[in-house]
């Protein structure tokens, strides 16, 4: 199981790059990210948030969608900037929870080997945040940033019946 993951991630990883270097016309996206191009990573956060969704939905009928939050205003884009996910669910559960840490491990594993030195002293590469049905409709906590005005989560993932 950990290595099929490790082989996931890492096509994951690899994707990323493809979109980022298919998007900016540039042979070497990888170059770019070490160098902290923001458009270069910008198109490879996106790609991975949608990829990184889209295992979380295969591996669990409760996730219901997934939305990347936008950095902050003030905060700059950085190849060591954490990837933030809020994942709609209709029921947490521990399984789903296993999931996502084991994914947050091996990524941030495989993305510490691929911008070595850059992301040697990384601790934390992505963040997975659960939100139910109640929270996501009241707007309670991370759900406020998916129907935010001032910078919207943006939906990366959905389970085709919602």
């Amino acid at each position: 199981m950990y290595s099929k993951l490790v082989e996931r991630v890492t096509n994951m990883l690899e994707d990323s790059l493809r979109y980022s270097e298919e998007k900016l016309g540039e042979i070497n996206a990888l170059e770019l990210l070490k160098k902290n191009d923001t458009e270069a990573l910008g198109y490879f956060r996106y790609s991975l948030a949608m990829q990184a969704g889209n295992f979380l939905g295969e591996n669990s009928e409760h996730v219901l969608e997934v939305f990347v939050c936008p950095e902050e205003a003030d905060e700059e884009i950085t190849a060591t900037l954490p990837l933030t996910l809020v994942v709609r669910v209709e029921k947490h559960t521990a399984a789903l929870a296993s999931i996502a840490e084991a994914l947050q491990n091996v990524l941030l594993e495989e993305y510490r080997k691929l911008l070595s030195p850059l992301a040697d002293n990384l601790a934390l590469f992505l963040k997975v945040y659960f939100v139910d049905e109640d929270d996501f409709l009241r707007r309670k906590g991370l759900a406020a940033a998916v129907g935010s005005l001032y910078a919207p989560a943006l939906r990366v993932w959905r389970r085709s019946f919602v």
